[in-house]
């Protein structure tokens, strides 16, 4: 009975942690612009094609940004309140991922009858899976296909709004069926693996809009204005969870270890807020809508247990590519695409070190490149050119292994990486330790 309520603790804190940031962003959508900049701004966000990049905080201002972000953020966590859905770390994630998606390519409106087509395919299959309903709420990365559509010319006796409502209504029915035969396949490799299910329909999506409905996909800018406003939420928003840790740890509450775990995630998420920020600023690059949607993602899927080791060699990988092929790299554009490497964390996980910087150059590589399959549509195209970078190496790896002699001196070599990769980053640790504890050491013993 004990651990029950523990684990019930640690359920409520998160969902605290949740809506407190939910009322925090919309809110402050109401200190950044007057209520009528707000109504028409969120104007602007639902009458536009949304696809990527529509950066919202361009469009209509970085106040109505606030406001549509804060909207589906609330309505998010009240649905999975309705359907008494078990707040963990992973519900943090996929709030992030679509509080911060919110800024350039999410809306109430487009995301609505994706969401009901998912909850009818839940009632009539799967109604006690929870891990589905929170995906459902990821497949919200296609809204711009119901965007693309409303908002274009009319070309048949239907008008585009009901072609817009069936599109997303059947989109909502077949994303999950979709996403648990792709995920199989993938085997988890893919952290960000409702992007890759999605491409496949936006692929389809893409040739439907523009061979059948004539509707023609423009690209949109981005706004650098206010880059000012969007530091100062970031900082806002990492800091607050940090001293709230701090606070607790301080008081050394350890009797419950679902609450000091949770405090822990909390902490990541704060501290990997601010690794993403320092990046920005360090390759110079302002802060627009699709940045801090890429930040708050990150931010928000640490919390899903990645460490940093696992980020940082895909990432490397994209950092050397666009170094060394494109030369691009202080751009949004690189920015984002290193953030997201971390979908590639399960990937180096398993198959060490070396393996997950390969996997970033070859995923950078499918990134730049996989955005005109889909024409924006998806937002996440990272967790697509992710799965495919997943299915495309472990291909080659299934061609070596063919060969029995091939096989067995790949496994030995690939041991013995793994094996250098743990004992030098053992000695990393142990030093990182030791320096630490001189620090403290040192400023304890000083007068």
């Amino acid at each position: 009975m004990k651990s029950s309520n523990q684990a019930l603790l640690s359920t409520n804190l998160i969902f605290v942690f949740l809506i407190s940031y939910g009322l925090t962003i919309t809110l402050t959508a109401f200190f950044l612009a007057s209520p009528q900049k707000l109504i028409i701004g969120m104007q602007h966000i639902i009458s536009s094609p949304s696809n990527l990049v529509t950066d919202y905080v361009h469009i209509a201002g970085v106040g109505p940004a606030f406001l549509n972000s804060g909207i589906l953020t609330l309505s998010s966590l009240f649905l999975l309140r309705k359907h008494k859905h078990h707040f963990c770390s992973l519900t943090v994630s996929v709030i992030m991922m679509l509080s911060g998606f919110s800024f350039f390519g999410k809306n109430i409106v487009n995301s609505a009858p994706i969401i009901f087509g998912c909850l009818l395919y839940l009632r009539i299959h799967h109604s006690g899976r929870q891990d589905l309903l929170v995906m459902g709420l990821l497949s919200t990365c296609l809204s711009p296909i119901v965007s693309t559509i409303y908002s274009a010319p009319d070309h048949f006796i239907i008008p585009n709004t009901m072609i817009a409502l069936i599109a997303g209504l059947l989109i909502g029915y077949l994303i999950l069926p979709i996403f648990e035969f792709l995920k199989v396949h993938t085997k988890e490799l893919n952290l960000y693996n409702m992007g890759f299910s999605a491409g496949f329909i936006g692929v389809i999506g893409n040739l439907t809009t523009r061979n059948v409905l004539a509707i023609k996909i423009v690209p949109h800018a981005l706004s650098f204005e206010h880059h000012r406003a969007l530091f100062y939420f970031l900082v806002a928003l990492f800091t607050v969870p940090l001293l709230v840790f701090l606070y607790f740890y301080k008081k050394n509450i350890t009797r419950s270890k679902y609450l000091l775990s949770d405090l822990k995630k909390i902490a990541r998420f704060s501290l990997y807020g601010y690794l993403a920020v320092i990046l920005t600023l360090v390759l110079k690059v302002p802060l627009s809508g699709i940045l801090v949607g890429a930040i708050l993602t990150f931010a928000g899927f640490s919390m899903y247990n990645f460490k940093f080791r696992y980020f940082f060699f895909p990432a490397l990988g994209v950092f050397l590519t666009a170094l060394l092929f494109y030369q691009d790299l202080a751009t949004t554009n690189n920015i984002v695409i290193i953030l997201f490497a971390s979908t590639l964390a399960p990937m180096t996980r398993k198959y060490g070190l070396v393996t997950g910087t390969f996997s970033g150059g070859f995923f950078s590589l499918v990134t730049r490149n996989t955005q005109y399959l889909t024409a924006g549509i998806n937002l996440y195209n990272c967790g697509f050119a992710g799965g495919i970078t997943v299915l495309l190496m472990d291909l080659v790896r299934i061609q070596f292994y063919k060969n029995s002699k091939i096989k067995k001196y790949f496994q030995t070599l690939h041991l013995s990486i793994i094996h250098n990769e743990k004992k030098i980053m053992t000695k990393f640790q142990d030093f990182s330790q030791a320096f630490i504890f001189k620090i403290t050491t040192i400023k304890d013993n000083h007068p």
